[in-house]
């Protein structure tokens, strides 16, 4: 067994590391079907810790489970974390599939693997921009699957 590290945080760094455990719980957690308990279970002790603090009202105790997990207020400092991510990152992945499909129609498969990175780079900066001016002036309203 590992020795225990002693920490001193402000409430402040406290309320952030809250956040922090929060985020990351859910990132290894939310897609899948059965919580890693791994993570849940370190979630929980980071959580524990609020008890009697100024930050006890960030965290609540299942006493069903036994578990401690974060209150409405966490989840509301966190989720427009999550919020934002979940734009960003969706904007950034549809634009990066739709160039990676636009240069293998343009190139082949093939043609398109073999491209050196600086040349694949290059090919794909047009059409991203393309892709990017079209979804910041009109998000998905042209966008259409064809049968």
């Amino acid at each position: 067994m590992s020795e225990p590290i002693t920490v001193t945080l402000s409430v402040e760094e406290y309320r952030r590391l809250l956040v922090l455990t929060y985020l990351g719980e859910w990132m290894v957690n939310a897609v899948r079907k059965e919580p890693d308990p791994i993570y849940q279970g370190t979630a929980s002790k980071v959580y524990s810790f609020t008890m009697g603090t100024a930050l006890e009202d960030f965290t609540s105790y299942d006493r069903n489970e036994e578990d401690w997990g974060a209150s409405d207020k966490l989840e509301g400092d966190a989720h427009p974390i999550i919020d934002e991510y979940d734009d960003k990152t969706f904007w950034e992945e549809l634009t990066a599939r739709l160039v990676e499909r636009d240069l293998i129609a343009q190139h082949g498969e093939r043609g398109m693997r073999s491209m050196r990175e600086d040349q694949r780079i290059r090919a794909s900066k047009p059409i991203a921009k393309a892709y990017s001016h079209e979804f910041e002036e009109r998000g998905l309203d042209r966008l259409f699957v064809k049968e």
